[in-house]
């Protein structure tokens, strides 16, 4: 029985939950500006997730998703990180069906390795 709780415990990490929450939030990372050189339906879908207005009934709420890669050294000279993802937002409703578009490179895979936790 002891076993079976620290392997809950040990799976779920109820720490993490409580250091999220324990963060404190950061500032916007896209302003009116980067917005306006955005695609008009993009630029709409980051104003409607991020708004102060915005109601919490998303079923998923995905606002500014960013990774960064780090290179290895001596791989690359210049020693510079790889953005495979970059401010992505988006809201999903109950019921909706969404794809991801973009061309090779573009962080379509990243972004469901993310959001499903694998890495």
């Amino acid at each position: 029985m002891v076993w079976t709780q620290l392997l809950f415990v040990i799976e779920t990490k109820p720490w993490q939950f409580v250091l999220r929450r324990m963060r404190t939030p950061q500032a916007p990372l896209v302003n009116n500006e980067e917005l306006k050189q955005l695609d008009e339906d993009v630029a709409h879908e980051a104003e409607r997730v991020n708004s102060p207005t915005a109601d919490d009934n998303y079923l998923v709420r995905v606002n500014q998703l960013r990774k960064v890669y780090k290179a290895p050294v001596g791989v690359c000279k210049a020693n510079k990180n790889v953005v495979a993802v970059k401010r992505l937002s988006f809201g999903l409703d109950v019921g909706e069906c969404f794809a991801l578009l973009g061309v090779n490179g573009a962080g379509k895979s990243t972004t469901f390795k993310m959001l499903t936790n694998e890495i």
